[in-house]
């Protein structure tokens, strides 16, 4: 009777332990700053974001989601954009911001006027999320494959996502 009970107990705390982990979102928006904060103004890759712990794969997601439409995970429900669409003035700040990191790369005639920002993907943790483009840079024709954090990223040319640490 005894050896019965605690098969019974064992039984059930196996399937408590089994749903408990299967209830978890495995690491989806877990965030965790290994190297501090990102500096505001400054540019930043996906992948540097990711790998500090300044995005989550919850937020990689979303960036892949409101690029092509694909959550790239069944049952994927996306946040929508908040703010839906980049603010004139957020967009400034980053063409300013983007033209003086050129100069700073020795590309002296660069002026706000020379960037664009191409596409905007949402704001993670005050941080943007962005195509920019510049008539200062070439950028090369070749399809480029990039998986951050087990989410897939395809370009048509060398041009790449960019995180802005909003000022």
């Amino acid at each position: 009777m005894k050896l019965r009970k605690n098969i019974i107990y064992i039984v059930l705390i196996i399937i408590l332990c089994f749903f408990t982990m299967c209830s978890c979102n495995i690491g989806d928006d877990f965030r965790n700053p290994i190297n501090g904060e990102p500096e505001a103004g400054k540019f930043y890759s996906l992948q540097e974001a990711f790998d500090n712990g300044w995005l989550s794969r919850g937020d990689l997601r979303n960036i892949a989601y409101h690029r092509t439409g694909d959550g790239q995970k069944k049952g994927f429900k996306p946040t929508p954009k908040n703010p839906e669409v980049l603010s004139a003035e957020t967009e400034l700040a980053i063409k300013e911001a983007y033209a003086a990191n050129l100069r700073e790369r020795g590309i002296l005639e660069a002026v706000a006027d020379g960037v664009g920002v191409n596409n905007y993907f949402g704001i993670y943790n005050d941080l943007v999320t962005v195509f920019i483009y510049d008539k200062y840079s070439g950028y090369a024709d070749v399809i480029l494959n990039q998986t951050i954090g087990g989410i897939k990223f395809t370009y048509n040319n060398s041009n790449e996502i960019i995180v802005w640490k909003q000022i």
